[in-house]
């Protein structure tokens, strides 16, 4: 979640010594980020990493990213402790070096004014063991130190920053994926809302964003595909967990045999025998399961995930107009060279909409549902069953083009054949009660063998015509 901008940390830094040195004694420069403030290491946030400012549920794999960014920054804090304390053994290594020249220089002075044998010279003969042998003991800590801590500290941390980064990498990554699905259900849900709004007014604004049942059903697929990644993500979560309790193990076990080594300071500075019992008495007392367990418990197990994906209530979910008067197989003649009825799968909506599919779509799937051919009934004119000399399953439905675009057809004229009486009904029944116009022929002429009623068209057109007229 956070982006670290890395210090330079060096080794090799040392103490300011507020007097003069001899020449050669170390000097600590007081702008080394090694001897700044405490948590001078700066985090600045990167917007794609930060999952609750995105607006998102913290999804469990957040919070191991930030279990690994914890211990990150608790390695560092143990390397720069421990780095300070290298260059202060140095430093003072350095300085009783310095004091056994000084007091090993010879000293014609000091020869004049006192005897070989004198209690001063003795006092300066004590001065010189005691600068040696302090010199020797903080030399062996420092190399004990970087040896055996500081080198393993580094190799922890890098091994840290790399899983570190990989985690990021992967949260980016998710977040983006978990954007963009909201995104995309917001924007289908106000799609949605648009639809239902416009369908409800009268003139060509009402088919303006399409037909609320395939708005909805677009809402519900979409939701549909963020829920399948968000099951995708859980599965998998599963064994990102076991493979990070791995990690931690490992690190611990780590960080155990890079801090034990501090004791073997108590061999060469006894009175640090006191310190090193307390180092080793803590790390005996982590227990890495009972640390992973009380880690999930307070914080892992909390972070359920994404909790909209899990609702499949919204607003306009249950609205009328979504729903669907009627659907089934219907056969329609072609509109090419070869004009055979064939059939196809026909979904007439409360939106007032009718769509042609090859065959039935399967709606519970979270695949793309295109119609091959939709028809807006809201410009459409239903004529009778049978009228015409044509079968009694037959009907012609006209469809006027009243969008004013230049280079379309004034109107296209749709002519349909139901399996059975019935099935002809059913539909006629269903586009008559959203269809502009249902034409509705009464019988002026005779009925033929076939049972079908005749109506003489004269020249006067559709005057001569009785016509029942139904406005939806």
């Amino acid at each position: 979640m956070f982006k670290k901008s890395d210090s330079t940390v060096s080794s090799s830094a040392s103490a300011t010594v507020g007097v003069a040195s001899p020449p050669g004694s170390p000097v600590l420069s007081p702008t080394s980020t090694l001897y700044g403030a405490p948590g001078s290491v700066e985090y600045t946030v990167d917007p794609e990493n930060d999952t609750t400012a995105l607006g998102l549920a913290l999804d469990p794999a957040d919070v191991l990213t930030d279990r690994a960014r914890g211990w990150e920054d608790f390695v560092r804090a143990l390397k720069r402790h421990f780095d300070r304390l290298a260059d202060a053994e140095k430093a003072m290594a350095k300085c009783h070096a310095a004091n056994a020249k000084e007091w090993s220089h010879p000293s014609q002075i000091r020869n004049l004014a006192f005897e070989e044998n004198s209690a001063v010279r003795a006092i300066g003969t004590v001065f010189l063991a005691d600068a040696n042998t302090m010199s020797s003991q903080h030399t062996n800590v420092s190399k004990s130190l970087d040896k055996q801590t500081v080198s393993a500290l580094d190799a922890i941390l890098k091994n840290l920053k790399s899983k570190v980064r990989e985690l990021l990498k992967e949260q980016k990554e998710r977040n983006r994926e978990r954007v963009k699905d909201t995104e995309t259900i917001v924007k289908a849900k106000e799609n949605l809302a648009k639809a239902i709004s416009f369908a409800r007014r009268p003139g060509a604004d009402s088919k303006r964003y399409g037909d609320p049942w395939l708005a909805n059903f677009e809402v519900k697929q979409e939701l549909a595909l963020a829920k399948l990644k968000h099951v995708a993500r859980t599965e998998k979560l599963v064994q990102v967990k076991a493979d990070f309790r791995v990690f931690e193990a490992n690190l611990v076990r780590e960080l155990k045999v890079a801090l034990i080594g501090v004791s073997s300071m108590s061999e060469i500075m006894p009175h640090r025998s006191g310190h090193a019992t307390d180092i080793e008495a803590a790390l005996a007392k982590f227990d890495t399961e009972k640390e992973w367990q009380a880690f999930c418990v307070s914080r892992l197990d909390k972070s359920g995930g994404p909790a909209m994906f899990e609702k499949d209530e919204y607003e306009g979910f249950d609205d009328p107009l979504v729903g669907v008067v009627h659907e089934g197989l219907l056969s329609r003649k072609g509109k090419g060279l070869i004009k055979t009825y064939k059939e196809h799968y026909y979904i007439v909506t409360a939106g007032g909409y009718m769509h042609e599919f090859k065959s039935k779509p399967q709606l519970d799937r979270p695949d793309e549902v295109e119609p091959d051919d939709t028809i807006y009934l809201g410009n459409c004119t239903l004529e009778s069953l049978g009228a015409q000399d044509r079968k009694p399953e037959e009907f012609i439905l006209t469809e006027k083009n009243e969008d004013g675009k230049m280079f379309q057809r004034a109107s296209h004229v749709y002519k349909f054949l139901g399996a059975s009486m019935a099935a002809a009904s059913q539909f006629h029944s269903a586009i008559s009660s959203l269809a502009k116009t249902t034409l509705g022929v009464v019988a002026t002429g005779s009925t033929n063998v076939m049972g079908r009623t005749t109506t003489v068209l004269s020249a006067k057109g559709e005057a001569d015509i009785k016509r029942t007229t139904t406005v939806a």
